[in-house]
């Protein structure tokens, strides 16, 4: 309702210019506490797209969450922390370049024992509504990247027993074709990207 109130507001040349001049008028605390009001709360994550294209068919890792009663199968990676500091208040403070790839990292190393390299940004996706989990509207980043091991010693660990999950929040770890994605009950946002974005993006993918 609000969003559609605001999206008006925009279409009326007039109106809108004259609530811009009021809302310059505000002290800037009481700006600041009304835009949070008013404002949709976001959770930013950063996704692990590991896509294995020395086997055919082409590979990509996935994993199984244990807090998901539905959707449990997905893509590995993590939410970003707050950055600390009060934001009503002044301070220095910036976050380093990397932010997203340095959470990425910490949370493939928490969650599968497994480090990750050459992280490149794939896509970037606004969900406003997660089936599963409905909530705050998510921001995710997928990022394509490899195990610093490389992928053979990855598939022979996974056959070993040798890379296991590391953290109670992932069940067991695999590698899945894009024919196998039906046998597994995945996170629509994950399922969404991987038959939609992965065959666009990643040439490995792309139907022959």
């Amino acid at each position: 309702m609000f969003t559609k109130i605001l999206q008006y507001i925009e279409q009326q040349a007039g109106l809108h210019r004259a609530l811009l001049a009021l809302w310059r008028r505000f002290p800037p605390r009481l700006a600041g506490f009304l835009k949070g009001l008013l404002t949709r709360s976001w959770v930013l994550g950063a996704v692990a797209v590991m896509v294995d294209d020395a086997v055919t068919p082409a590979r990509v890792l996935l994993v199984e969450h244990s807090y998901r009663r539905r959707g449990a199968w997905g893509l590995p990676g993590g939410s970003m922390d707050s950055i600390p500091g009060d934001p009503t208040m002044a301070h220095s403070e910036v976050s380093p370049d990397d932010v997203l790839e340095a959470t990425l990292s910490r949370e493939i190393r928490e969650e599968l024992g497994i480090e990750i390299v050459d992280i490149h940004l794939l896509r970037v996706d606004a969900v406003p509504y997660v089936e599963e989990e409905p909530g705050p509207y998510r921001l995710t980043f997928y990022f394509l990247c490899k195990p610093a091991t490389g992928f053979a010693d990855l598939r022979e660990g996974l056959a070993s027993g040798k890379v296991q999950a590391c953290s109670p929040e992932v069940t067991r770890i695999c590698m899945v074709s894009l024919d196998e994605l039906d046998g597994y009950d995945l996170f629509s946002t994950d399922a969404r990207f991987l038959q939609q974005d992965l065959p666009r993006l990643v040439p490995a993918f792309r139907p022959g």
